[in-house]
């Protein structure tokens, strides 16, 4: 991943600048993947597509050990997903062009993790919560990369009878405040 990444990125042309790390919350979300091995992955807000791949690459490793996966990756911008359309994540990514909220709601088949990453707007998180809660498989996890920002899948948890934990990162001496990821299960 680390050699494709930089040079698809300054191939696209839509995307000037070149990646160089992964964050936190990539990193927590490919160790989540590992850990609870989901069979189907839902994943709002593509943009480029590196927690596509980075969920991709946890789904190759869990398939290599027999639990295989996929995940569909939903966004409204048709040119989003560069990073993904390739191989190796290709093999196990379902990029689907469209409204986030519509596009849940036509899934045809359970949702082991459902992970928000798109449009950060309150109502609109709480609608995908809303629309993935009729397809969330039993055990299902929900993922916020919006914790520090609003409060969302704290309520959506407290809703549906979840338990929820949020991780604020807070870097030491520089100037971005941090983030964070927020789980409910």
């Amino acid at each position: 991943m680390a050699g494709h990444l930089p040079v698809t990125s300054r191939e696209h042309h839509n995307y000037t600048y070149e990646l160089t790390r992964l964050s936190r919350h990539h990193l927590a979300w490919y160790a989540i993947v590992r850990a609870t091995r989901p069979a189907h992955v839902v994943e709002t807000g593509v943009d480029k597509g590196l927690g596509t791949c980075v969920v991709a690459a946890a789904l190759l490793r869990n398939a290599a050990e027999g639990r295989p996966g996929r995940v569909t990756s939903l966004d409204i911008n048709p040119e989003a997903g560069y990073l993904a359309r390739s191989a190796p994540w290709s093999a196990v990514v379902d990029l689907v062009v469209g409204d986030s909220i519509a596009s849940s709601a036509a899934l045809d088949r359970p949702v082991d993790l459902f992970l928000h990453d798109s449009d950060h707007n309150r109502e609109h998180e709480r609608r995908e919560f809303e629309a993935a809660e009729a397809k969330l498989a039993p055990g299902a996890l929900l993922l916020t990369d919006n914790v520090t920002h609003t409060n969302v899948l704290a309520e959506h948890a407290e809703r549906t009878g979840r338990r929820f934990l949020a991780y604020r990162e807070t870097p030491a001496r520089h100037w971005y405040p941090g983030d964070g990821i927020g789980v409910a299960w």
